[in-house]
């Protein structure tokens, strides 16, 4: 039985939970071809492929790729990061059902800091801002900065906005009784003093936007000084410190407002600031969400792609907002995801531009922006220009330090298909440019050693003596991973008794085992779920591919094929290149065993049998091997 709670409650909840409905509000879900589960992005690792199922007749989740799975409970816990009885308080209001009373909360002692006490604190402050912004004197200056912002009344309380009075104790005094200054000062309604003595409040004078997370429940402020308020402050904006319930890296504004146009239309906008938001949703663009005083990050982009496949992100037209839009391209041009760079006129932000322009030349615009490479392409050209062959390598340059340095892009067809976007529009030569790019790569990361995340053993050790047959294994193995086509020719050409790496032959035998005994490629997937069991081989797999990634090994197999191999195979020269010195290996391992079965037999005095014929013949094969005459398949 769980702690607090009954087994006949708690399945009370789990009958009255729908697992489908619960999380179609965090991943987008689609049933499946045979209609018996969902399914959706996972969103516990960086998915590409739906790999997430949900199954609503077992009312359970699991992902086949990171094994993250459960029920309704251990989803919220794991979502929203909070404890088995949190999650079923949290399912039983979702569900209208009444808490027994001796489990509540309050009766377990659950201490202040608790994610459920820091959301009432939260609610209760936002009811307290938009009571004092819209009645009374004291928020008179509030409502005429609404006012010269043009913010309608139902703008107003459709985004909670609230004002917290010229008053240092206006939160500690109102919440005697209720909470505790701990309770407050845990999500940053107030500070304590530089001398310890007492504290005071945060957001006072200014004008407040709460900050509502994705399942709707307030859980922050950001604040602005107001124009002839008598408090002086050093910055003009506030924002909430993190807490329990608030991470400004995963949490957006008015993504509650949004979301449902941004899964209509498949498209998020992202803007810089609270204000800019709200104009764009009372001017009817309703997919608009901004960030919280921090640039868009990873985990920002990996949650909007659950519900949109575009991302438009909207910079000001200042030199600021240049370089913001630049540093955003590095970071996410490798996601999934399209995504695309509206920089406005200099001088202009998005609530000024709905102002002056209106919604449809602004909805013009953002049909119009370009994908993040080419927003690139023609910042460097228009500062460099392609007409001088100095300018004309500065922009090959800075397109290549951009592909070089953005993670996860190496050995991707998004890759793939920029570089020839690229090559096309600047009529450089793709074989050349690819080249370039891994010369980059291989400079910039040739000391680098690839690490998995922190919660993951390590990897298995790697073989002492580093030499070029160990790294042609290697690399023979991220071949395969990134190329499982071309795994048949190898399988005919190589075998795992030709590795030395006792890991190495161990993986390579069980690619081959895939495509041999199950009929199927050693695509990543598969071969992560059958090394599902095997804590180190599984390691080994995501370390190969780590490396591949980085190393563009996708992109090297990708170079143009000269020449057809003996029996008509296509073969990719990078393959040929990773192949030859193993099968040289092999050839002179088989030369040197041969020697000594010739050897014994003339010290035995025997004549020449089939034994001593077949080492003689090995040994001239060899010879011409190393001699650079082709060798047949094995």
């Amino acid at each position: 039985m769980s702690v607090g709670f009954g087994d006949d409650f708690k399945e009370q909840v789990r009958a009255a939970t729908n697992l489908v409905d619960l999380v179609s509000e965090t991943v987008s879900l689609k049933a499946t071809r045979n209609g018996t589960d969902y399914e959706g992005l996972c969103p516990f690792h960086d998915d590409r492929n739906p790999s997430f199922h949900v199954y609503p007749d077992r009312q359970s989740y699991r992902c086949w790729v990171c094994n993250e799975g459960g029920d309704c409970f251990t989803w919220v816990q794991q979502i929203d990061r909070v404890t088995f009885p949190e999650a079923l308080e949290l399912l039983a209001r979702r569900a209208n059902l009444e808490i027994p009373k001796q489990n509540r909360s309050g009766d377990r002692g659950v201490s202040e800091e608790s994610r459920a006490s820091q959301y009432d604190v939260v609610e209760w402050a936002v009811n307290l801002m938009q009571e004092a912004f819209h009645i009374g004197p004291a928020g008179q200056i509030a409502r005429t900065y609404a006012e010269t912002r043009n913010l309608t009344e139902d703008t107003l309380r459709k985004f909670r906005v609230g004002y917290h009075p010229e008053d240092w104790n206006w939160f500690l005094n109102r919440a005697r009784g209720r909470f505790t200054a701990e309770q407050l000062k845990s999500v940053g309604l107030i500070g304590e003093r530089d001398n310890g003595r007492g504290y005071f409040d945060n957001l006072v004078g200014r004008i407040v936007f709460p900050i509502i997370d994705d399942r709707g429940r307030p859980v922050a402020f950001g604040g602005r000084v107001l124009p002839g308020s008598n408090i002086e402050s050093p910055a003009k904006y506030w924002n909430s410190p993190e807490s329990n319930i608030f991470l400004k890296r995963r949490t957006l504004y008015a993504f509650n407002q949004a979301r449902e146009t941004v899964r209509h239309d498949n498209t998020a906008l992202i803007v810089e600031g609270y204000m800019d938001c709200v104009a764009c949703h009372q001017a009817g663009v309703t997919n608009a969400v901004a960030t919280l005083g921090t640039a868009l990050t990873e985990d920002h982009v990996k949650f909007l792609k659950r519900f949109a496949k575009r991302v438009v992100l909207i910079y000001d037209g200042d030199n600021a907002g240049i370089a913001a839009a630049e540093r955003s391209i590095e970071r996410f041009i490798a996601q999934d995801i399209d995504l695309r760079i509206l920089t406005l006129s200099e001088g202009q932000d998005p609530a000024d531009y709905l102002e002056h322009h209106g919604a449809d030349d602004f909805q013009r615009l953002i049909q119009q922006a370009p994908e993040a490479w080419e927003y690139k392409l023609q910042s460097v050209t228009a500062r460099y220009g392609i007409d001088s062959v100095s300018g004309r390598e500065q922009v090959m340059k800075e397109l290549l330090d951009l592909m070089s340095a953005a993670p996860g892009l190496a050995g991707s067809m998004r890759e793939d298909l920029i570089i020839r976007s690229i090559c096309q529009r600047t009529q450089a030569d793709e074989l050349v440019f690819r080249q370039q790019l891994n010369a980059v790569r291989r400079k910039k990361n040739g000391s680098e050693r690839f690490l998995r995340r922190d919660a993951a053993p390590a990897p298995p050790a790697e073989p002492k003596n580093r030499s070029g047959g160990h790294l042609a294994e290697q690399e023979l193995l991220e071949i395969i991973l990134c190329s499982p086509k071309h795994v048949e020719y190898i399988r005919h050409q190589i075998g795992p008794d030709d590795f030395d790496c006792a890991h190495y032959r161990r993986l390579l035998a069980m690619c081959f085992d895939l495509t041999v005994e199950e009929g199927v490629l050693p695509e990543p997937q598969q071969v992560i779920a059958a090394a599902e069991s095997d804590s180190e081989l599984l390691n080994l797999v995501n370390m190969l591919l780590d490396s591949a990634q980085d190393k563009g090994i996708a992109g090297l197999m990708k170079e143009p094929i000269q020449e057809e191999s003996s029996d008509g195979t296509s073969v990719p020269p990078h393959l040929e290149r990773v192949l030859r010195p193993l099968l040289l290996r092999r050839a002179r391992n088989q030369n040197k065993l041969s020697k000594q079965k010739i050897a014994q037999a003339s010290q035995a005095g025997s004549t020449l049998n089939s034994d001593t014929m077949e080492a003689l013949r090995r040994i001239t094969k060899s010879r011409q091997s190393e001699m650079g005459h082709p060798t047949s398949p094995k």
